[in-house]
C-alpha cells in the first residue's frame, strides 16, 4: 500500500473525518486514501454536523479536530462515549497542543489517542493501527472489563462485580476505570460508602482520573452533603477546562446550599458554551435554574431557541409567557400565548395564563372570559378556580 510504512494495510473500515478547515479534512481524506482505506469516507464540518450524521450511520472510526464552532471535538466524544452504538468506537483526536488541560479532557471522555500537528502519513498510519488493533483485539484485561461494563449496563452489577474483583489482583495492573467501576457497581447496589472508598482508590491510582471525582460529587449529592459534592466538582474544573453539563450542576448544587450569586457566576458561564440543548424538557430545566438564579433573561433565551425548534411543543409556550410575565414585558407574553393557541386552541393553561395577563393589564371583563374559558375546557382547573372565586363571581358560574 502506498504510504503504508510497515507494508500491511489498514482493514476495510468506515471513516468520519470532523475538521472545520476545509484544507484539513481533505488532506486528511487523502491520508487516509494513501493508507489504504478501503470504505466510505465521509465529511463534517463541525461536532454537530458530525453528530448528525452519527445518528443515521455508524462508523468504525472518528477522526476529528478537537477545536471546532458549535460542538468542538471533546464534546462530539462525550456524547458518542453517553451513546451504547459508540461507546467504544475508536475515536482519534487531532489538536495543535497537547496540554495538561487537554490530556485530562480527553481521558475523562475516553479519546483513544492524538495526533499533534502539523502530523506527517507514518505518524497517522502508526496511531491508526494502533488504535484499531486495540479496539479489535483487545487484552485478556482489557476483555474482562469491556464484558463487566456490559453487565453493569444490563443490570447486573453483581456478576460485573465479581469480574472487577479478579482485575484488582494480580496478574493484572491496578488501573483507575477498574476501581472507578466498581464503585459504580455499588452504586447501582445503592452501597453508597463501598462505593466511595472505590472512587478514592481510583484517584490514589490517577489523582487527574475525572470519573472518579464526579461520580464522588453523585456519591455526596446522594448522602446530602451538597458542600462536598461541590467542592468535588470544583477540583474537576481545575483539572479540566469546565463543560457545560459541569456548570450547571455547579450552579444547580449552589442553589440548593443557598449561595445564589456563586450559582449565577456558574450558569452564566454555561452560557458561554454552545448550549444546543437536544430535548425541550432539558430546555426548560434550564431555564427553572436560570429563574431560580434570578437570570430571568438567560431563561428566556434559552426557551425562545428551544421553541425554534420545536415549535409544536405546547409546554415550551407555556413556560416562556410566564417568564415574560415576571419580566413584565405584557406584550411578549401575549403574544406567545397567542401562538401557542393557534397550534392548540384548547389548551385550558395558555387561555388561564392569557387571563392572568389581561388581569395584569387592568382588563378585567377579557380576563374573566378567558379564564372562564379554561374552566370550560377543564372544569376542575384548580389555580383557575382559585383565581376565578378571588377576584370575580363564584366559579360554579361558569361550570359546564
Amino acid at each position: 500500500v502506498p504510504g503504508a510504512s510497515d507494508g500491511h494495510p489498514l482493514p476495510p473500515l468506515s471513516v468520519l473525518v470532523v475538521d472545520d478547515m476545509p484544507a484539513i479534512r481533505e488532506m486528511l481524506k487523502r491520508m487516509l486514501l494513501k493508507l489504504g482505506v478501503q470504505g466510505e469516507i465521509q465529511e463534517a464540518g463541525d461536532g454537530l454536523e458530525a453528530w448528525e450524521i452519527l445518528q443515521k450511520q455508524p462508523y468504525d472510526l472518528v477522526v476529528c479536530d478537537i477545536n471546532m464552532p458549535r460542538l468542538n471535538g471533546l464534546e462530539l466524544l462525550r456524547r458518542l462515549r453517553a451513546h451504547p452504538r459508540y461507546e467504544t468506537t475508536p475515536f482519534l483526536m487531532i489538536t495543535g497542543e497537547v496540554s495538561e488541560d487537554i490530556v485530562a479532557a480527553s481521558a475523562e471522555s475516553e479519546v483513544d489517542d492524538y495526533l499533534l500537528k502539523p502530523f506527517r502519513l507514518e505518524t497517522l498510519n502508526h496511531r491508526l493501527k494502533t488504535i484499531l488493533a486495540r479496539h479489535r483485539q483487545p487484552s485478556p484485561g482489557e476483555s474482562l472489563f469491556r464484558k463487566a461494563k456490559k453487565l453493569l449496563a444490563q443490570g447486573n452489577p453483581e456478576a460485573a462485580l465479581k469480574i472487577l474483583e479478579r482485575l484488582s489482583s494480580p496478574p493484572y495492573p491496578l488501573q483507575a476505570k477498574v476501581f472507578n467501576l466498581m464503585g459504580k457497581c455499588f452504586q447501582a447496589l445503592s452501597s453508597l460508602g463501598e462505593a466511595a472508598v472505590c472512587f478514592d482508590q481510583a484517584l490514589e491510582l490517577n489523582p487527574k482520573y475525572l470519573k472518579a471525582y464526579l461520580n464522588l460529587a453523585k456519591v455526596m449529592e446522594s448522602q446530602g452533603n451538597l458542600s462536598a459534592a461541590r467542592r468535588y466538582l470544583e477540583e474537576v474544573n481545575q483539572l479540566s477546562p469546565p463543560n457545560r453539563e459541569r456548570l450547571f450542576q455547579l450552579g444547580r448544587l449552589c442553589l440548593r446550599e443557598g449561595l445564589v450569586e456563586q450559582a449565577r457566576k456558574y450558569l452564566t458561564q454555561a452560557c458561554c458554551h454552545d448550549l444546543q440543548l437536544n430535548h425541550p424538557k432539558e430546555a426548560q430545566e434550564v431555564a427553572r435554574l436560570f429563574l431560580e438564579a434570578g437570570l430571568e433573561d438567560l431563561a428566556a433565551q434559552v426557551l425562545t431557541e428551544a421553541l425554534a425548534q420545536s415549535p409544536r411543543e405546547i409546554s415550551l409556550y407555556l413556560q416562556l409567557a410566564q417568564v415574560f410575565r415576571l419580566q413584565k414585558k405584557i406584550e411578549e407574553a401575549q403574544d406567545i400565548c397567542l401562538r401557542g393557541l393557534a397550534v392548540d386552541p384548547h389548551n385550558h393553561h395558555l387561555h388561564f395564563e392569557l387571563g392572568l395577563l389581561w388581569f395584569d393589564l387592568g382588563e378585567k371583563d377579557k380576563a374573566r372570559e378567558a379564564i372562564s374559558h379554561a374552566l370550560k375546557l377543564w372544569p376542575h382547573f384548580p389555580e383557575a378556580r382559585d383565581f376565578f372565586e378571588k377576584n370575580f363571581v363564584p366559579a360554579e358560574e361558569v361550570s359546564p
